[in-house]
């Protein structure tokens, strides 16, 4: 019998017992199931959606042209537009237009006047974006447009046609004091005139306006027997030579018989300059009195009556209404369309014709 070589007798039992020493079945089994289980994959972050961003709304806007009846702009319009934010009038530019952007609302209205029109109203319903309105203006009849207050070449420095029951700048018609008022004249409805009818001495002077070289144009009528002073370039408080002025003007007295004008610089000087003819009660008449260059002229219904050249001519100033005590007392004197133009040349008369 053959014997086994030392090295394997020593090698074989370490066999054996490495074997001894292994994992059992149970363990293979579940080592085995672990290597073939898969493995969870990590749980995605949710992304929250992104927002649609809100729309910016297209803006409100308006362009407002106040036209005539022939289409023709009506510069300077009065427009009131509450709904702009703005209760406060505003003014049409030279093409007769106003522009608002950016409005609150849709729904509005426009409440429209201008000298010499009849007022207007337009109602809005607007859309985003673009909009335009057109109000034509009708003509006041009685109403003094400024094509009619003054002449080419002349510019407007003041007008009042009493049509909208406003006196402007005359304090003593606008709250009817003295005897002064406002109402339709008799033999024209529809016509509101300025009106006096006190039996003593009154006045008014428009507040807030001061001309020079410049033309005052009114109507007048006496119903009755009353002398008128028109007090032209009414100004004081300056010193002339040392002198105290308090009261500076030219003063164009007219009555039925007669009519004459004085320089005043009270309390220094009453100078009358120059007289002319008279204008007759019971009708209308236009009376223009002007100032260029120290020549004074007073023309009564397109004829020169007076005129004066001052050697020394008054500062500027304002006018006034002043009527002296009347010849009769039931006498009633009515005023209409009063307008100041400034002038740049020599006056040429502009009569305007009694209806």
């Amino acid at each position: 019998m053959k014997r086994l070589p030392v090295c394997l007798m020593v090698i074989l039992p370490l066999v054996l017992l490495a074997a001894a020493c292994g994992p059992s079945p149970e363990e293979v089994a579940t080592q085995t199931a672990a290597a073939w289980t898969d493995t969870p994959e990590p749980t995605a972050t949710p992304v929250p959606p992104t927002e649609t961003p809100t729309a910016t709304p297209v803006p409100i806007d308006l362009t407002a042209k106040i036209l005539d009846e022939q289409g023709n702009p009506v510069a300077g319009a009065s427009i009131v537009f509450p709904e702009s934010g703005n209760g406060e009038a505003v003014a049409a530019d030279d093409q007769g237009q106003f522009a608002w952007t950016d409005l609150a609302g849709l729904e509005g209205a426009l409440a429209v006047s201008a000298q010499g029109y009849f007022s207007a109203e337009q109602s809005l319903s607007l859309a985003r974006g673009s909009n335009e309105v057109t109000v034509a203006l009708t003509p006041d009849p009685y109403g003094v447009l400024p094509a009619q207050a003054c002449a080419p070449g002349e510019t407007q420095l003041y007008a009042e046609d009493f049509q909208d029951g406003a006196a402007d700048g005359w304090q003593e018609i606008a709250f009817q004091t003295m005897g002064w008022g406002m109402a339709e004249y008799p033999d024209e409805p529809g016509n509101t005139v300025a009106s006096l009818s006190s039996p003593e001495h009154a006045f008014s002077t428009l507040q807030g306006f001061t001309f020079e070289d410049a033309v005052w144009r009114l109507r007048f009528l006496v119903d009755g027997r009353r002398t008128l002073s028109f007090n032209w370039l009414q100004t004081g408080q300056y010193q002339v030579e040392g002198q105290q002025v308090d009261d500076s003007r030219y003063q164009v007295v007219i009555g039925s018989s007669g009519s004459e004008a004085h320089r005043l610089t009270l309390p220094v000087m009453n100078l009358t300059v120059t007289r002319g003819r008279g204008a007759k009660a019971q009708a209308w008449h236009t009376v223009e009195i002007s100032t260029y260059q120290g020549r004074t002229e007073v023309w009564v219904d397109g004829v020169t009556t007076m005129g004066y050249t001052d050697p020394q001519p008054l500062p500027a100033g304002s006018i006034a209404l002043e009527l002296f005590p009347p010849e009769d007392p039931a006498t009633v004197v009515y005023f209409d369309n009063i307008a100041v133009c400034e002038l740049s040349a020599p006056f040429v008369t502009m009569p305007t014709p009694a209806p």
